[in-house]
């Protein structure tokens, strides 16, 4: 859909409207929401549409709103609908193409409205006001999976429950790092006494990071759980984020992949850093020629802007860093350190503070949506629609159902036969016991639909692993996925009824492909391929589209005259200008460059300095001679030479040359007559007491 950007209902066709008028019945006045104008007596334009795209397309800030500029959007927005509906007529909306792409973007337009957005605020705030904040932790890992049985689950609580009452007897770092290193089952940490280093908001499961941030400084945490199995943490130290750094850097490897000794690596760093020290040399140029850090010797060893907690649980890479923000000021320079990876330089090159709140909404939103605790705002968005939509549950076939499940064996061993499932179940209603087809029983009621044994039997049917997990849990687990899928479909299915934001939005993008797919039919495609039409209209404005006086020349420019003395000899031996470009570029990117084609005199805008091709406008002897090279000299900071290869006099352009512009104003006209046609075809009826209601509202005048 990139290219519908291209576009916007304020410059479809700028046409005048000769469509049929007439007023609608005055009743409609009365109406909170009346119409403004019909299309074909079956299209009607709303009140709130109309005035939502026209404030929307109306830049407010440049002027007040006039009575002018509404009869003109009015014109527009007729148009607009008359090619909606021609598009319509011409079967454009059936297509399956059309029909896929519009399912995919309303898949996407639709996640942003099944959410309860005041949560999900609450989180985006919650993750800024973190994110000032850097937390130091290390960190005890005992590993069990989420669907493991309940023994391994008790196991490995158990364990930590053992190590959690050692750290309260002495809770010191060092004895959190003996523990961490002889029990933890994080591999990557253990060995470090399991301290990760700083992190931030939005670096870590969302259960950890609670953790780091509610826990004080120099205490352990509680016992938490997350995917990965049961942790406890200690908070190290706590800091305000000082925002990212940007350095530049050299580095000389050593070990394994290097061919050097620690101690000449060593004293290369020292002559290297000593050079640039007394300003003999530049950081760029050492780093360029004796950096190996190979990702940005070729940038001057400049590196994308980088902060701590982009390295956690790598703490030789934090303390890489840490080097650069001891640094004053931007320009200041490291002395040389080593890490295991080699021998290192920073030099700082900018310091940028952590974004204000409106700053990075937009991104940190985007971050918590596609985060876990994502899951927070959606259940609260699903019980919110259990209220709204009088949710009810029949507790006793829940109950009797998931009895009857586990004590299913082919169920618990993922191999569930529904065929099982008793014909009849009883259920107590008002005293009496009431049978029903025990698949037709109702489990739960949402919006008036019921929803029964046999539907989420045939969810529970698609589970082929035995269940190790509590038995219970896991049901239950199944069950309320299954009524937040109810819950979140049925939600999706009445958008444009529950919000009015969603169905404009859905119905801008809906209508603007079926008119960006019709004006490819109608205008742009027979534009291009209407070649005879083309040229009959080419011929017809052939005044238009005329060249003024050309030169057809090469232009050479060269850094010293030195150089434009020995690049004149070489354009008259006929050297091609790329192989001048190498020649004369090795010491230098920028000692050479050349431009070649016709130009005319207000083409000045394309050369470094402008004076180059008024001086060969301005001097008949370039006229008079073809595939003539010359001497120009200096002209600003360049030396140039000119090879004049002929003069065009000015005339007229041929149609390739010029086949854009021209194939541009021949839409135009194709549109033109589209739009008569369809002003013939389509009666509209506007209702002008709505329109004037409208520009009193907006104290249009």
């Amino acid at each position: 859909m990139n290219k519908l950007k291209k576009f916007s209902l304020l410059c479809f066709a700028p046409f005048l409207l000769n469509a049929q008028n007439s007023e609608v019945n005055s009743e409609l006045t009365g109406n909170s929401n009346p119409t403004v104008f019909v299309v074909n007596d079956n299209q009607e334009v709303q009140l709130d549409e109309f005035e939502r795209q026209f404030l929307k397309n109306l830049n407010l800030k440049e002027k007040a709103v006039t009575a002018a500029d509404i009869d003109e959007y009015l014109k527009l927005y007729i148009r607009f609908k008359l090619k909606i509906q021609d598009a319509k007529d011409a079967g454009k909306d059936t297509l399956e193409n059309y029909k896929r792409e519009l399912a995919m973007y309303r898949d996407q337009l639709s996640r942003n409205y099944l959410y309860d957005r005041e949560v999900t605020d609450n989180l985006i705030k919650e993750a800024y006001e973190r994110s000032l904040y850097e937390v130091r932790v290390q960190h005890i890992l005992i590993r069990v999976d989420r669907n493991a049985s309940n023994a391994a689950v008790e196991r490995a609580k158990k364990r930590l429950l053992e190590i959690t009452n050692q750290l309260l007897r002495d809770p010191s770092a060092e004895n959190f790092a003996t523990l961490a290193s002889s029990d933890s089952q994080d591999d990557g940490t253990k060995e470090n006494g399991g301290d990760l280093g700083y992190l931030t908001a939005l670096q870590v499961v969302y259960e950890f990071e609670n953790a780091a941030y509610n826990t004080q400084v120099g205490e352990i945490s509680d016992i938490f759980r997350t995917d990965f199995g049961f942790h406890i943490l200690r908070v190290q130290d706590k800091r305000k984020n000082r925002g990212d750094i940007r350095v530049r850097h050299i580095m000389l490897r050593t070990g394994k992949n290097s061919n050097t000794t620690d101690e000449e690596a060593e004293k290369k760093i020292t002559e290297i850093h000593s050079k640039i020290a007394s300003g003999k040399e530049s950081f760029e140029d050492m780093a360029r020629n004796y950096s190996e850090d190979f990702s940005s010797k070729y940038n001057g060893g400049l590196v994308n802007w980088v902060n701590p907690t982009q390295f956690v649980g790598d703490l030789e890479r934090q303390d890489w860093i840490e080097n650069a923000y001891r640094l004053k000021e931007d320009g200041q320079m490291t002395e040389p350190f080593r890490t295991s990876y080699g021998w290192h330089i920073l030099m700082r090159e900018g310091l940028r503070a952590v974004g204000s709140f409106e700053d990075t909404k937009n991104s940190i939103k985007t971050k918590v949506q596609q985060n876990p605790r994502s899951q927070i705002s959606l259940e609260s968005f699903v019980s919110r629609l259990k209220v709204e939509e009088n949710y009810t549950e029949n507790k006793e076939i829940i109950e009797r159902f998931f009895e009857y499940l586990k004590t299913d064996s082919g169920f618990l061993k993922g191999n569930f036969d529904m065929d099982n499932i008793p014909e009849t179940v009883s259920v107590n209603q008002n005293g009496k016991a009431v049978s029903y087809r025990y698949l037709d029983a109702e489990l739960f009621r949402f919006a008036g639909e019921p929803y029964s044994v046999e539907e989420f039997a045939m969810r529970l049917g698609s589970n082929k692993s035995p269940i190790n997990k509590d038995i219970s849990d896991w049901i239950l687990n199944e069950y309320n996925d299954w009524v937040r899928d109810v819950a979140i479909a049925y939600q999706n299915e009445h958008l444009e009824e529950k919000s009015s934001e969603f169905k404009f939005i859905f119905q801008e993008y809906r209508e603007g492909i079926l008119m960006f797919n019709r004006m490819q039919e109608m205008v742009w495609d027979k534009a291009n391929n209407d070649s005879i039409g083309l040229a009959t209209y080419f011929q017809a404005n052939i005044n238009d589209y005329q060249w003024d006086d050309r030169f057809n020349a090469e232009f050479y420019f060269c850094v010293d005259n030195k150089m434009m003395k020995k690049v004149f000899k070489q354009v008259k031996k006929g050297i091609s200008a790329d192989s001048l470009r190498r020649e004369h570029t090795r010491k230098n990117q920028l000692d050479f460059n050349y431009k070649i084609g016709k130009y005319q005199l207000s083409d000045t805008f394309l050369f470094p300095n402008n004076e180059v091709l008024k001086m060969v406008f301005s001097n008949e002897k370039f006229k008079s001679k073809e595939d003539k090279v010359y001497k120009m000299g200096q002209v600003g900071n360049d030396f140039v030479v000119l090879k004049v290869k002929s003069f065009l006099p000015a005339g007229p352009k041929s149609l390739d040359e010029t086949r854009g512009p021209v194939a541009s104003k021949y839409q135009t006209v194709l549109e033109k007559e589209w739009i008569a046609d369809l002003e013939i075809r389509y009666p509209v009826t506007i209702n002008y007491e709505v329109v004037e209601e409208f520009k009193r509202k907006l104290n249009a005048k």
